[in-house]
This record gives structure tokens, C-alpha cells and sequence, in this order.
């Protein structure tokens, strides 16, 4: 369980178990509007042990306006990608005024086979779409809780630009360095020919770039937080409450006190406690805890190792406590979530 200085986010991508895929294939010809149910009516169908849940959908062709509740609508441009982050239920339209028809009047019933064309609108100007989702076994709340509602990736002449939209945001739109630009370009334009053909193995390949985009992306937008801005990628920018995390990462299972814990990092334990709870929202033993009982549900679903061993490795001193602490944070003992989960379906592609 050893975590390299940096490499905190690829830790906790890791535990959760990040993946994506491709629901389908659109050609909308305008004038065209759909609305996308929130991701927590897809989940069960889709990805049911899933419980993160986040959208994509890639602009191949054309343009088209997208919005979220209470934001104002976003233009999007061919080559542009969008995240939906928290899975937000959001319209998108060749034009903001039209009445959106519900997605899930246009799409086969679920579950469908492979990445069925979805064709829709009034045959004017067509916009093109690959639209997918990301998903994780677990959601890690400090980091999703605080992304935006939407982040729009947009691709052109100028290079490639991130930009946020949502009321806990306040992150301009900022340019991504040239050398990423240039690889995230080659990497969204390949992910579209890979979903808009039928090789083998397509499928595999295209859940395997939505991952690498949408990390990418997290890696840049946590690079262009505003100063004052809150949350866990604001405090893996700050060099104090990065080392703390960085070592509660690496050794999870230390019996550390905040006194310590102060002392590796270099500073005071008020000065340490004070930084990390107005960054996180949480103080660094809870989060200790809180990151334990990620780990025990990682090796719990592993089904290789008894309760008292899970116990050990994140470092309770018997399965006693460790059920305890499990059942108060997860709300069953683990034995009984580890049943469960076990038994849930498999996914459905």
C-alpha cells in the first residue's frame, strides 16, 4: 500500500476501481432537444454495484448547447467533450428554447447489445455524438462531492482549454499546457473512431481512453484551482495537507495521532489540524478513517482474506473494533456487505 509523494489521485482512482465505456452512438439533426435522466436511473441498469456514476458525451460533429439546472446553457463546438461529474440531469439542444424530449424515448431498452445509433431531430444541421459514462465500485466523496456540475474540454486551433461550470466552482476556463493539449486532442480524436467502428475489441479500447481523459482532465483542473478554493484536489495542491494525505495514504495502517502526524509533516498539530479540516471539511483522523474503510471494502470485495486479516492490514488491532468502526461508517457489519456485494450481478456492457 506504499503511495509515491504525488501519486495520491492514482491511489485513490485505484481503490475505487475507476472505469468507463460507451453507451451509444448519436446523430441529432436539428432542430433537435434531449434530456438526460440524473445517472442514479442509469446505474441500476447499467452499472448496478457501481456507487459513482458520472456522464460523458463527446462532440464529434456540429454544435450544440448543453445546460444543467440553475446554470446558465454551455455552447459546445466539434471536438469538445463534456463530463458530467456528479451525473446531473441536463439538457442538450441545437437550440436552449426548444422542449427537450426525455433520452429515454430515443435509446433501445436496457440492457442493449454493443453501441446502438440513436438518430433523432428535424434533418437540418446534424451534431454527432459518443456518449458514455465513467464509473467507480465506491465513491470517494471528497473528491467527487467537489467537482463542478460540468466540465466542458474544448479542442481547437488555440489549443485545448478546461472549462468548469456550477455554483462551487470558481475556476476560470484555463488552457491545458501544449504538449497535453496535443496528446488529450489525439486521445479524444482516436476514442471517437474507436466507438464509431465495429473492430474487436473496440469496446475494451474506448473504456480504456474515457479513463485516461477523464484523469487527465482532473489532473489539469486541480492545477488551475482558484487560491481560496476548498475541497481535496484544492488540498492536494497544498504542500503541507498533500504530505499528510500523501502519508496517511502510505501507511494507513499506523496508529497515527495528529501530534504525529504534524511532527512528519513539519508543522505545529493546531496549524496542521486547522489547515487540513478548512481544506477537506474534515479533520485528518476522520479521514484516516474514512480511507481505511475505502481500503476494507476494496479487500473485502477482493474475497481473499478473512475479517481479521482485512482488520490488520488497516490497522484496527482486532476484527472486534474493525467491525465496529465498519458497521458505524458503512452501516452493516463487513461480513454481511461482503456477502452482498459478492452477489451482485455482473455489469452489463
Amino acid at each position: 500500500m506504499q503511495v509515491s509523494t504525488m501519486d495520491v489521485l492514482s491511489d485513490v482512482l485505484r481503490v475505487v476501481r475507476l472505469s468507463g465505456a460507451v453507451f451509444f452512438v448519436a446523430e441529432f439533426s436539428s432542430p433537435w432537444a434531449i434530456e438526460s435522466p440524473p445517472s442514479r436511473r442509469l446505474a441500476p441498469f447499467i452499472m448496478p454495484h457501481a456507487e459513482c456514476f458520472s456522464l460523458f458525451h463527446v462532440l464529434a460533429e456540429g454544435s450544440c448547447w448543453v445546460q444543467v439546472k440553475g446554470e446558465p446553457p454551455l455552447n459546445m463546438q466539434a471536438g469538445d467533450v463534456l463530463i458530467v461529474p456528479q451525473g446531473d440531469e441536463h439538457m442538450m439542444a441545437s437550440d436552449p428554447a426548444l422542449r427537450p424530449v426525455p433520452m429515454r424515448e430515443l435509446v433501445p431498452q436496457i440492457p442493449w447489445p454493443g453501441m446502438p445509433p440513436v438518430i433523432h431531430g428535424g434533418g437540418g444541421e446534424v451534431a454527432r455524438f459518443v456518449c458514455g459514462y465513467l464509473h467507480c465500485d465506491q465513491k470517494f466523496n471528497p473528491l467527487f462531492s467537489t467537482l463542478p456540475k460540468l466540465l466542458c474540454v474544448r479542442s481547437g486551433e488555440g489549443g485545448v482549454v478546461v472549462e468548469p461550470v456550477g455554483p462551487k466552482n470558481r475556476t476560470s476556463a484555463a488552457a491545458v499546457p501544449p504538449h497535453t493539449g496535443r496528446w488529450l486532442s489525439t486521445t479524444l480524436d482516436y476514442m471517437v473512431k474507436e466507438a464509431q467502428t465495429q473492430k474487436p475489441g473496440n469496446e475494451s479500447m474506448v473504456a480504456r481512453l474515457t479513463e485516461l481523459m477523464f484523469v487527465e482532465v482532473l489532473r489539469h483542473y486541480m492545477q488551475k484551482l482558484a487560491p481560496d478554493q476548498k475541497g481535496w484536489l484544492a488540498g492536494l495542491n497544498d504542500p503541507g495537507v498533500n504530505r499528510a494525505i500523501t502519508m496517511l495514504h502510505a501507511e494507513p495502517a499506523r496508529a497515527w495521532t495528529v501530534e504525529d502526524l504534524a511532527r512528519h509533516v513539519g508543522v505545529s498539530r493546531s496549524a496542521l489540524a486547522d489547515r487540513f479540516t478548512d481544506l477537506i471539511g474534515e479533520s485528518p483522523m476522520r479521514y484516516l478513517t474514512s480511507w481505511r474503510m475505502h481500503l476494507a471494502k476494496q479487500l473485502l470485495f477482493e474475497g481473499n482474506r478473512s475479517l481479521a486479516e482485512v482488520a490488520e492490514c488497516i490497522g484496527y488491532e482486532s476484527e472486534y473494533t474493525f467491525n465496529r468502526a465498519f458497521k458505524r461508517q458503512i452501516g452493516a457489519p463487513p461480513a454481511v456487505w461482503r456477502k452482498k456485494a459478492l452477489a451482485r450481478p455482473a455489469a452489463r456492457p
